[in-house]
């Protein structure tokens, strides 16, 4: 029975005191998503105690900090074999600075990422110093920018690229009982100023066409190509059709709620046993109710990213 049949049998008294309770509903929704926007902004006050961290994680892999004996005395969880090998490694003539291909080993350990990153890209990637989440202002907008911030390479003049998600927790007017809470609805990329030649999106083709009987005349022709760096365009363009928007949104979280803030985890290959607790809006965007999820639980998109672009790259 339909809650409209329900509502039809019953007396006129008590369908006016429904009302009323749905009224009190609408409210609740109403309360929650300032709930949500209120956590949202204690999210950006614990990113300011968070943001040291990070950029001493940023400094010791960018061969800007050593750490002392002391910070790197780490004894949970840590077996002898390879690790201990490398503590014993002698220091001196040689030596590696800080940690090479951090950020890209770290993706390349992420299921789908490592999908999305052809060879054309790892090259460019090794040039990744860093990748920050930033929060918008309290008066601002509901929103958070990853920024991925790059050494100056032979690919591009910018120095950082970034990809900003915006937005909301309020009811929809079609749905006025639920907030959803803070729930992505849109994302925006960033213009790449590519060098000559140095555009990893694009593939050039040469063709030659017969005009005449000896006259033949060279042309190129520009298709896009398999690469990660797609992930700037918006995902409704027809440069950034590679991702559907579910799961472009996606991976916006998973860079923002894990990725980032325990990228080590990615790059030791340790995360795939890692677990943590999803927000409501993670749980409800998965379409679920379970609380626990792995964070290696980045299952391949129903549409898969490499079937709409360049199908001859598109075996692993």
């Amino acid at each position: 029975m339909g809650s409209i049949d329900i509502l039809t049998h019953l007396p006129l008294a008590v369908k006016q005191r429904v009302k009323a309770l749905k009224n009190l509903q609408a409210q609740y929704a109403q309360v929650e998503a300032q709930f949500y926007r209120d956590f949202h902004d204690l999210e950006k006050k614990y990113a300011a105690f968070y943001q040291p961290l990070f950029d001493k994680r940023s400094e010791i892999v960018n061969a800007i900090h050593e750490p002392t004996e002391g910070e790197c005395q780490w004894q949970v969880g840590v077996q002898e074999g390879a690790w201990g090998e490398m503590e014993r490694e002698p220091v001196g003539k040689g030596q590696t600075n800080g940690i090479p291909h951090f950020w890209l080993t770290a993706f390349k350990n992420v299921k789908i990422l490592g999908r999305m990153i052809r060879q054309h890209d790892e090259l460019v990637l090794e040039h990744l110093e860093d990748v920050k989440i930033k929060f918008s202002g309290f008066e601002e907008p509901m929103s958070f920018t990853i920024e991925f911030i790059f050494k100056s390479n032979e690919y591009f003049f910018n120095e950082v690229l970034t990809k900003t998600y915006q937005m909301r927790s309020d009811p929809d007017d079609s749905d006025p009982f639920f907030s959803k809470g803070p729930e992505i609805i849109s994302s925006t990329g960033c213009e790449i100023y590519w060098k000559v030649g140095k555009n990893v999106t694009v593939k050039t083709s040469k063709l030659q066409k017969c005009e005449g009987r000896s006259s033949v005349v060279s042309t190129t022709r520009k298709m896009p190509s398999y690469s990660f760096f797609t992930f700037f365009y918006p995902p409704d363009s027809p440069e950034g059709r590679v991702l559907d928007v579910a799961t472009d949104y996606k991976l916006g979280y998973f860079f923002r709620e894990v990725l980032v803030p325990k990228s080590v985890l990615f790059f030791t290959n340790e995360a795939s046993e890692y677990k943590y607790e999803s927000s409501d809006d993670e749980a409800r965007e998965a379409g679920g109710e379970e609380k626990k999820v792995e964070v290696i639980r980045n299952e391949e998109p129903e549409k898969g990213p490499e079937k709409d672009l360049d199908p001859e790259e598109s075996s692993p």
